[in-house]
């Protein structure tokens, strides 16, 4: 819940041009949790904002947006949210989704979908987005597979925001390559993941023994890439995001985010 925490304080206490767009985030959160947010002690914001990180999750938050809304314009009609946890772009676009007929399966370990289930309920307009336990280091997901054989192939988009550095190597290799075998002709990849070499530390635990890193070099991408399937659309570097998508001078008055590259592949 840091992400999502930090995209609510975004919400309320930010202005036009560095403000994060997830207006439904507060819903994650009680009303005491809120009030808390709302009267942040000056010096506690300050710290924030000092992390280069704060910034890049607002540019990064706006750039899935328009991923999301781009990729309903090209016609996809299925999206999957891997690792969606306390995201809410199936329920902010859910006029948009629902006007052209696209169907939402949002994908997370067990107890996260577990939790954001219980939550969601209650909101209106939830009927057109399902939701599927599954965990990227099991190295196999028979029932996203299954998904994927039993469906009319139609164009998809998968993202994959903020996820690949918990995920090992090896694994999430695995995890492209059933894409790339499953989705349909124009289907969409977009994901970010961290810098060789850049806070390799980032993501270490039991069952992630070697995180996923790639280099910021056009060829390693396309070459890992290419025979899974997908051909390489867009790249761009976590600094140049922020420059982009954040048009106030005050978001950028900190050191810019320096360790993640973001990617959109097209299914060939």
């Amino acid at each position: 819940m840091y992400v999502a925490r930090l995209r609510y304080i975004q919400s309320v206490h930010e202005f036009d041009g560095c403000r994060n767009p997830d207006w439904l985030v507060h819903r994650f959160f009680s009303p005491l949790e809120r009030l808390k947010t709302a009267w942040m002690r000056p010096s506690a914001l300050s710290n924030l904002r000092s992390d280069p990180f704060y910034y890049y999750l607002i540019a990064r938050t706006i750039y899935y947006d328009v991923v999301f809304q781009e990729a309903i314009d090209r016609g996809v009609r299925r999206i999957i949210g891997v690792g969606c946890g306390s995201d809410t772009r199936a329920f902010r676009f859910s006029d948009l989704l629902q006007k052209n007929a696209v169907s939402v399966m949002e994908c997370d370990q067990q107890e996260s979908v577990i939790a954001k289930q219980r939550i969601v309920r209650r909101w209106d307009d939830s009927d057109h987005v399902d939701f599927m336990s599954i965990d990227l280091n099991d190295g196999r997901w028979p029932a996203l597979e299954r998904t994927l054989d039993n469906s009319d192939r139609a164009k998809t988009l998968v993202i994959m925001e903020g996820v690949s550095p918990y995920v090992d190597f090896h694994c999430f290799v695995q995890f492209l390559a059933l894409l790339g075998r499953r989705l349909a002709s124009g289907s969409l990849l977009a994901y970010d993941f961290k810098l060789s070499e850049v806070n390799d530390e980032f993501g270490l635990s039991n069952r992630t023994e070697r995180p996923f890193r790639l280099p910021w070099v056009v060829e390693e991408i396309t070459s890992l890439h290419q025979p899974l399937g997908f051909k390489l659309e867009r790249m761009e570097l976590s600094s140049n995001l922020s420059i982009r998508m954040l048009s106030a001078s005050s978001c950028l008055a900190t050191s810019l985010f320096k360790e993640d590259g973001l990617l959109l592949l097209v299914r060939v």
